[in-house]
């Protein structure tokens, strides 16, 4: 019986994002939350923007913490393929405490990614938001992992 010769696995592709400083500015609709900060991981970072490997399939994951100038503020983010153009994966809901509404809190934005087809470049960005001023940097973050 003669050996052959197996390849390793690639490694596994990850990366955490944070913000340096709070976010003041650029907090429009279609505007990127400005994760500018690689906390740990594989994956690069550049103008606000992951950039995914071919081959792989991400778990996407993000949540953030906003300032609000009113308390009826609110905001809304989500995963978006800057390829396609398009928003992917589930949003997140963000209000404050004292938003006069029946809605829910929920500060989690979330998809998968399969990169079979090519790498793709995700950003954060805002998609709603009304009276926001703010994302506070030690309450936000991004994290990618490959998951096959």
């Amino acid at each position: 019986m003669g050996l052959r010769a197996v390849a390793q696995p690639l490694p596994r592709q990850w990366g955490v994002f944070r913000l340096s400083a709070d976010q003041t500015v650029g907090l429009g609709v279609n505007n990127p939350i400005r994760f500018n900060t690689v906390s740990g991981g594989t994956l690069s970072l550049s103008n606000y923007t992951i950039t995914l490997p071919k081959g792989r399939i991400f778990r996407l994951f993000a949540t953030q913490s906003f300032s609000y100038s009113s308390s009826s503020g609110s905001a809304q983010t989500a995963w978006f393929n800057a390829g396609t153009g398009q928003y992917i994966g589930s949003g997140s809901q963000n209000i404050p405490p004292t938003n006069p509404t029946n809605w829910s809190d929920q500060p989690i934005s979330h998809a998968i990614v399969d990169t079979s087809a090519g790498a793709a470049t995700v950003q954060l960005r805002i998609n709603a938001v009304a009276y926001a001023n703010g994302v506070f940097a030690a309450y936000s973050f991004a994290e990618v992992m490959e998951i096959a």
